[in-house]
């Protein structure tokens, strides 16, 4: 307990430090705050956003979608992914595709899928989708195909059928292959949902955060993404129990 205390006390001080270096600077040279803000501006624009604004409206507008965006990849995604195992010809002849739709930035899908799905919330889940999709498959097929030979092949002398194999070898090894790729899908979904509301949204932190730049309000700027960035640590928290509890199951 006591060493936890003092690691999370040497995570907090070299922020607290750099915190304390931008509010001196700025109160030094004062015109600098029009350009980078300031740690108190940032909490006066924070009261100002929750009051004025709707600021839990619009963090939880971008919660949501990135949520339903997150789920829909991963779920399908592995599922699409773990399939595949059993088809290496499926594989093969998908695989180009999956290339493709993993080379091609997000933001270039995000004017069509605006036009197709409205300014609403369905735009930005389809996003956070498309950012998540690809990784859910490239890491669940991955995973299922480092499972141990040997072990399939005790499982098919033993008579064992393939959905068995699949079920007690496969699955299980290609759970953390699975659980890394929901980690790097937490900041994918929040990208799509994100770059959805940027191009073009009535709601959420990045409809929030273009406004302000537009009315060059840097300290509104960062009010956003310090609430996405608190948002993503409360993905990444929740998915440490699953972790854990995958690793039992393991």
């Amino acid at each position: 307990m006591k060493q936890c205390f003092i690691r999370s006390i040497l995570q907090i001080l070299p922020g607290l430090a750099g915190v304390l270096l931008w509010q001196t600077i700025v109160y030094g040279v004062p015109r600098y705050e029009f350009f980078v803000g300031s740690p108190l501006g940032i909490i006066r624009e924070f009261g100002v956003l929750w009051k004025e604004e709707n600021l839990p409206i619009h963090a939880m507008v971008t919660t949501l979608e990135a949520i339903l965006g997150f789920i829909a990849g991963c779920s399908i995604g592995t599922v699409v992914g773990l399939a595949m195992w059993g088809s290496q010809r499926a594989y093969e002849v998908s695989r180009p595709y999956l290339i493709a739709l993993g080379s091609v930035p997000v933001f270039a899908f995000g004017p069509v899928l605006i036009f197709w799905f409205g300014t609403g919330m369905w735009s930005k889940i389809v996003l956070g989708f498309l950012s998540t999709f690809v990784i859910a498959v490239v890491q669940a097929h991955t995973g299922a195909s480092e499972a141990d030979a040997n072990l399939l092949r005790v499982v098919k002398a033993f008579g064992g059928t393939q959905r068995q194999a699949f079920f007690k070898i496969i699955v299980p090894s290609a759970t953390i292959w699975v659980l890394s790729g929901i980690r790097l899908n937490i900041g994918m979904a929040l990208l799509g949902a994100f770059i959805g509301e940027f191009i073009s949204s009535r709601m959420g932190l990045g409809h929030l955060i273009i406004v302000a730049e537009g009315l060059y309000n840097v300290n509104q700027i960062w009010v956003g993404t310090i609430c996405i960035v608190a948002i993503a640590i409360l993905f990444h928290a929740s998915t440490i129990p699953i972790e854990r509890w995958a690793k039992r199951w393991q």
